[in-house]
């Protein structure tokens, strides 16, 4: 590393950190208007990314790099302060701008466009140009799909001088709760609690049968609730638990599923499900409290599947549970100085929240008391010095998770005002509305692609934020429940980090497992086929998302249940002994019976599920008399 590179490392981490302080303080402390916070923060976040990617890949940081870097910061600069000292005549006269306010717009917008495609790559901003295109082409194009078209002017001015497009509600969202529980989960995560969370793991699922295995689903559970990412989990959790797998027998495959499917279910746990809740609570206006209850279900017959799947597969293996040498000891993990700064904090967010406080300001003061925990837990001169340290770098790992986050939701938020613009989304409601008034399913299964077409290259909140202004509406014309509709398109642009063709997430667990990353694909989808299911059910039927009389709710969450439960039996090909073919396409149908929510059906799927028990009792003891 060159003595240029050095500095510029240094110089990024002291830039991340400083970022993660503003967002930490500024929302909650500094009396800024929408426009104001929010410009500032285009401008910090997007001044970061420049710093984080300051050439092409594999290319050395030169004096090119610092060119570069210098004027896309004065660009931004520059664009951002005209907002910050003009946002009262921007609220009162929006769109309306002089011809400096346009150029600025228009480079403002190139910088966004560049810092997404230096965060994540070609996605976001091949989206937004071809949704520019259809903005300016719009009177050429055939059928329902030709619009008026819009002046140059007028798409810039709304763009960059109003509270859309650049500065609309989800930048909003981006600069007060995403950037705060971002740097929450790093701080977590970087303090001992992804430790503390991989110890509780092997405690509580070691000693089973499957154990290897189990210990992966638990910690990723646990770990992915406040990290949000599949990548992160797999990396954090899976670089632990798929070599214990596969020094125990699991096959590589084998292993990298169970570490990528159970990854991918963070994204719909509770308590924070990855972010999501917020931005769910903020979209529909429904509290989060609320929100984090009606996930709970799902989210247990998700895991139910796999904690199934890999019993069975254990079972049908034989394959022993972790060694007494391999786990931590009891009392070391138990003890209050680690369980205290990791379960305090949680507590306090849940408790402010239920008394009404904002997420951003609950947020705010969980950090304070997750710091302040953490630094009394060792008051030695020494001790404290470490851990100020250790604040440090995790400031700087929530000010770089934030930063990356930032430019794509600032885009996804130009891509949906333009969508505003051109009137594409009444146009994608009535093909939905006029397919569902025919069949149901099969509007579902349209609405199911656009997240999962989308969630296959965007991080899993723009993907969400997209799908519902495309797909929201008109799913919901058709009379179904908003809550199901939304945990819908959140499972959705989840599960595309798992799902060929790209499945990043799967190819990240292969390449840690040196296994073969389709078939790695292929069992994380046999182990999460209950993921694929559930969200067409609880849409179907909203007493699997806790919206119905209790009543309902009980007999449709035990039929799923135990659905989940004889499904994983029949796809693994075992329940008490190996199973024949025959019997497991049998428990695989009668496990689907007993998930699909219809009384009818779970009536069949009782009366063949008893049959099939009472068929493999009679075989057993047959074979028992004959030996």
């Amino acid at each position: 590393m060159t003595p240029l590179q050095e500095r510029w490392s240094k110089v990024t981490a002291w830039a991340c950190g400083l970022f993660a302080l503003f967002q930490l303080t500024v929302p909650v402390f500094a009396p800024l208007y929408d426009l104001q916070l929010r410009s500032l923060h285009v401008w910090l976040a997007l001044s970061v990314v420049f710093l984080m990617h300051p050439t092409l890949r594999k290319r050395k940081i030169g004096p090119l790099a610092l060119v570069v870097f210098a004027g896309w910061f004065a660009v931004l600069a520059a664009s951002n302060l005209h907002v910050l000292v003009r946002w009262l005549d921007i609220q009162t006269y929006p769109g309306e701008t002089s011809t400096v306010g346009l150029v600025l717009g228009a480079l403002l917008l190139l910088a966004i466009l560049d810092a997404a495609r230096r965060a994540t790559g070609w996605a976001i901003p091949i989206c937004v140009l071809l949704m520019l295109g259809y903005v300016f082409l719009g009177p050429a194009m055939p059928g329902r799909w030709q619009h008026p078209g819009f002046p140059l002017s007028f798409v810039l001015g709304s763009v960059y001088s109003s509270s859309l497009g650049i500065y609309g509600s989800i930048t909003g969202t981006s600069a007060t709760f995403i950037a705060m529980f971002l740097i929450f989960g790093a701080m977590l995560g970087a303090t001992g609690g992804g430790r503390t969370f991989m110890d509780l793991a092997l405690l509580s699922a070691g000693r089973s049968r499957g154990g290897p295995a189990k210990v992966a689903v638990a910690a990723s559970a646990l770990f992915g609730s406040i990290s949000g990412s599949t990548l992160a989990n797999v990396s954090v959790t899976g670089n632990y638990t798929i070599p214990l797998m596969t020094r125990l027998g699991y096959g590589a495959d084998f292993a990298g599923g169970v570490a990528a499917m159970a990854s991918t279910g963070g994204g719909f746990t509770p308590p924070i499900m990855g972010i999501s809740a917020f931005i769910m609570s903020e979209l529909t206006g429904i509290p989060y409290l609320k929100i984090i209850g009606y996930a709970l279900i799902p989210c247990v017959l998700f895991y139910a599947g796999v904690v199934a799947g890999v019993h069975f597969e254990a079972q049908r293996l034989a394959l022993a549970p972790l060694p007494p040498s391999e786990l931590p000891p009891w009392r070391d993990t138990v003890r209050a100085s680690r369980l205290v700064p990791l379960l305090a904090p949680l507590a306090l967010l849940l408790v402010l929240l239920y008394r009404g406080s904002s997420l951003t300001k609950a947020g705010f003061w969980a950090i304070v008391a997750l710091v302040g925990l953490f630094l009394l837990a060792d008051l030695s001169p020494a001790g404290i010095k470490d851990r100020l340290r250790q604040v440090g770098v995790a400031l700087a790992a929530g000010g770089r998770a934030a930063a990356t986050v930032a430019p794509i939701l600032i885009a996804v938020g130009v891509f949906t005002h333009l969508l505003g613009l051109t009137g594409v989304a009444p146009k994608i409601s009535a093909l939905i509305v006029q397919v569902g008034a025919q069949n149901l399913v099969g509007a579902l299964l349209i609405a199911a692609l656009v997240p999962f077409v989308l969630g296959t290259a965007l991080p899993t909140a723009a993907t969400y934020i997209l799908s519902v202004a495309l797909i929201a509406p008109p799913v919901l014309r058709l009379g179904l429940d908003v809550v199901a509709v939304h945990m819908f398109l959140i499972y959705w642009a989840t599960l595309a980090a798992v799902t060929p063709p790209t499945c990043t997430g799967c190819i990240v667990a292969a390449n840690i497992a040196g296994g073969n990353w389709l078939k790695t694909a292929l069992m994380g989808m046999r182990l999460g086929v209950v993921a694929f299911l559930v969200p067409f059910f609880f849409v179907l039927e909203p007493a699997l998302v806790g919206r119905a009389p209790w009543t309902s709710v009980l007999l449709h969450s035990a039929s799923a249940l135990l659905g989940a439960v004889t499904m994983a039996a029949g796809l693994f090909g075992f329940f008490r002994v190996r199973l024949n073919a025959f019997q497991r396409v049998a428990a695989t149908g009668v496990g689907a019976l007993l998930l699909y929510p219809d009384a009818r059906w779970l009536a069949v799927g009782l009366v063949a599920g008893g049959a099939l028990l009472a068929t493999d009792q009679f075989i057993r003891l047959a074979s028992r008399r004959s030996a």
